[in-house]
């Protein structure tokens, strides 16, 4: 009994239904069968599957990358179009090199001058003491607490 059962559960049953009606339902629940996304499967309908064959003559021209013999002005053109624009890129790195060497000299001379206003400001400026040590100031704080101690005992 659990056997015809469990072959039972893979199946629909449509008990009270017509033919009619059950070939109708099974038509549309086989229809409504999730299939997997085209990006998953194997072969594509738009992509040529099969290589060209072994000595195929068809060569592509790509017209872009093909020198022109036949217009020799047009290629002077060219010519010179591309070393004036090759200059132009040169003189503007030139000049940015040149921009950033000054700056960095300015920035050196800033630099010494304040090195200089910096020296001549130090014979000027307070002297700092160095501050006593730590086992110095336990003794004087040991001392304060004594004398904290007996004006205490006083009271």
């Amino acid at each position: 009994m659990e056997d015809s059962w469990a072959g039972d559960c893979a199946y629909t049953v449509f008990s009270g239904s017509c033919e009619r009606d059950v070939s109708l339902c099974k038509i549309f629940w086989n229809s409504v069968t999730l299939q997997p996304p085209l990006e998953s499967r194997l072969v594509s309908g738009d992509i040529e599957q099969r290589l060209r064959a072994a000595g195929s003559t068809k060569q592509n021209k790509n017209i872009t990358h093909q020198q022109s013999v036949e217009n020799p002005k047009m290629e002077y053109f060219l010519f010179e179009a591309q070393q004036k624009q090759y200059l132009k890129e040169k003189a503007n790195y030139l000049n940015k090199a040149n921009k950033r060497e000054e700056i960095i000299e300015l920035l050196k001379k800033q630099r010494e001058e304040r090195i200089k206003k910096e020296e001549i400001s130090q014979a000027y400026k307070p002297q700092i003491t160095e501050k006593r040590s730590r086992s110095d100031s336990s003794g004087c704080d040991a001392e304060v607490l004594e004398e904290i101690r007996a004006v205490q005992r006083l009271q």
